[in-house]
């Protein structure tokens, strides 16, 4: 499970986007974190859309994922026992963020499994397990190292999980997940950036897009912005995506709206089913001063026909 975890990480995220989540929990974000993230996966799975796609999109690459924890560790879980992950870190560029924190919201049957899967593979020999598990420190019940690098350590007042490179850190946040969480105080980090109600998903990064390493097109967008954030979620019988990025002037806000309805005109062209033009045309992309809204909302039904559209299919 925790080699899946580790190297799998970042589909997980994308392929689960989960009634105990709710929304972002400010008291457990750093009040110096630069990136945040949020991902309310028990939340998306009680969305109409989710239902109506999951069992065709969703439910085959579920099942190919259950099985390859259970190959690779002999544990037997659902992939639907992570509740929600919130991560956060001090940099934004690719490299690794020592000083980024990820938190697992899951049931109290994976957090047993999990425990207990660290506890029993802590000291194996070498080529018994796919990965290396260690216990860091004797007065900390649940802390370990996952081959050397990664961190994890359980809150024994919730069913949380921790993860990070960062032992002081780990061991502050799993601390405060418990009954005693933090103060609010991160959120004036991101005030420009609300969430929307009925976000699933949300990404903001403050102030600055430090060095990401991104295609010239998306990085002369980025070189023009100060912070951003993204939110998707359902509402009001309608899938949206909201994006807001702040620049350095309005002159730069001009220029990100017109290279952005460039993108659009462009697949609007190119749509190669109907299904696409009512979704694509959906997209409302306007500046406002020093910021630029993209606010794509599209029904349920039209949502619907462009997963199948992109499928191929229609129904």
């Amino acid at each position: 499970f925790m080699m899946y975890l580790r190297l799998e990480l970042s589909w997980l995220l994308l392929m689960t986007i989960g009634v105990h989540a709710g929304p972002l929990q400010w008291g457990q974000v750093s009040d110096d974190a630069q990136w945040v993230a949020h991902f309310d996966f028990e939340g998306l799975r009680q969305t109409s859309f989710y239902k109506e796609v999951s069992e065709e999109l969703l439910q085959q690459y579920i099942s190919e994922a259950e099985t390859e924890i259970k190959r690779s560790s002999g544990i037997d879980i659902t992939i639907d026992s992570v509740l929600s992950v919130t991560a956060f870190g001090k940099s934004a560029n690719k490299a690794p963020d020592e000083d980024g924190i990820l938190m697992m919201e899951i049931t109290p049957t994976l957090k047993t499994i999990a425990m207990d899967w660290l506890w029993n593979s802590h000291g194996a020999k070498p080529n018994e397990l796919p990965v290396s598990v260690s216990k860091i420190d004797a007065a900390i019940e649940y802390l370990y190292s996952i081959d050397g690098e990664i961190l994890i350590a359980a809150d024994t007042n919730s069913n949380h999980l921790c993860i990070g490179r960062n032992k002081e850190l780990i061991i502050h946040f799993i601390n405060i997940l418990g009954t005693q969480k933090q103060r609010g105080a991160a959120k004036r980090q991101f005030k420009d950036y609300p969430s929307p109600k009925g976000t699933m998903a949300y990404i903001a990064i403050a102030n600055t897009f430090d060095g990401a390493q991104l295609p010239a097109q998306q990085a002369k967008i980025l070189q023009m912005s100060k912070g951003a954030s993204m939110a998707a979620g359902e509402s009001n019988e309608n899938i949206f995506l909201k994006l807001l990025l702040s620049t350095e002037g309005s002159g730069a806000s001009l220029q990100i709206q017109r290279v952005l309805a460039g993108v659009q005109a462009v697949a609007m062209l190119n749509a190669k089913q109907p299904e696409w033009f009512p979704v694509l045309q959906a997209i409302d992309i306007r500046n406002e001063d020093q910021r630029v809204w993209v606010d794509w909302n599209m029904s349920l039904q039209n949502a619907t026909n462009f997963i199948h559209a992109l499928q191929g299919s229609t129904k």
